[in-house]
């Protein structure tokens, strides 16, 4: 895991204490802060990885986008790599290697294309099961492009 998997809240303020829950990218935390841990109404997280920033406004924002899922079919990538649950997304308006955050979804990297009739501001998502897929369904998100290849 992490700093782009989100913030670990944890039970006591120390590294080895149970993690609670994870919070994630660009949430907005409030709490008191006692020496190098902020203890929230949810637990306790690192001080150090807090900033008073949105540690969103150094990305390029490109919109609110449509996204859809797709499932293994046992075939690599339009770039050549076999997908990633929680990292491939499919696009045919950006380049491989571009990574993008999308809102409520995560960090996630063009590796894949999708059909002929993709509109430009549309992800693909890949997922492990067909039924997280179906379950997923269509969702709009806001999108930040993150890195450029």
């Amino acid at each position: 895991m992490n700093s782009h998997d989100g913030l670990r809240v944890r039970a006591e303020p120390n590294i080895e204490s149970e993690v609670l829950k994870v919070l994630p990218f660009g949430e907005e935390v409030h709490g008191v802060v006692k020496g190098d841990w902020m203890l929230t109404a949810d637990g306790y997280v690192k001080a150090e990885y807090l900033s008073e920033e949105d540690p969103l406004s150094a990305y390029e924002y490109v919109g609110c986008w449509l996204t859809t899922a797709y499932a293994p079919t046992g075939c690599a990538c339009a770039n050549g790599e076999y997908p990633e649950s929680g990292y491939t997304i499919a696009c045919n308006s950006l380049d491989f290697g571009t990574e993008v955050f999308i809102q409520g979804i995560g960090f996630r990297m063009v590796e894949d294309r999708g059909p002929t009739s993709m509109p430009s501001e549309w992800l693909d998502i890949f997922m492990d099961t067909e039924g997280e897929c179906i379950a997923y369904g269509e969702q709009m998100h806001d999108v930040w492009i993150t890195k450029m290849p």
